[in-house]
């Protein structure tokens, strides 16, 4: 088998869905220092992503696939590479993948807030009801 069609499972994942699962030739990514490339066979490997693009190619496809990441974890394992991230969109448009990504960011913001408030409302009531317990009987003390 040449080195061209040597492939690898490339999943990516995000809390509430698979965004991909396919065997890929290569794959590209950015980190915090720069672009770093996987291959078939690589050895176990673990790093942390940054928002920016993933570029992966399937078999027999010369044209790259994309994918805008948001941060996250890349582990290359048993010639697996597995993404965890918090958003993620494919496509052939990069322009429009990193809006999409950017609205799913700021929803997925608004719904941290929103569970924010309602725990410090818990938190609160649970202060509340902590503080107004009545005084503990003489025959405790």
């Amino acid at each position: 088998m040449s080195e061209e069609t040597e492939t690898m499972r490339l999943h990516v994942l995000t809390p509430d869905r698979i965004v991909l699962d396919e065997q890929v030739t290569s794959v590209r990514f950015q980190k915090v220092d720069g672009w770093q490339g996987i291959l078939a066979h690589h050895a176990p490997y673990l790093t942390r992503t940054v928002q920016g693009v993933l570029i992966y190619r399937l078999p027999g496809d010369s044209q790259p696939r994309y994918l805008v990441l948001h941060s996250g974890t890349l582990e290359v394992r048993d010639n697996q590479v597995q993404v965890l991230t918090t958003a993620a969109e494919q496509g052939d448009d990069l322009q429009e993948l990193a809006q999409r990504l950017k609205q799913q960011q700021q929803e997925a913001d608004a719904l941290a807030f929103e569970a924010l408030i309602e725990f410090t409302k818990v938190r609160a009531a649970l202060l509340r009801a902590l503080t107004d317990l009545p005084a503990a009987p003489d025959s405790i003390r």
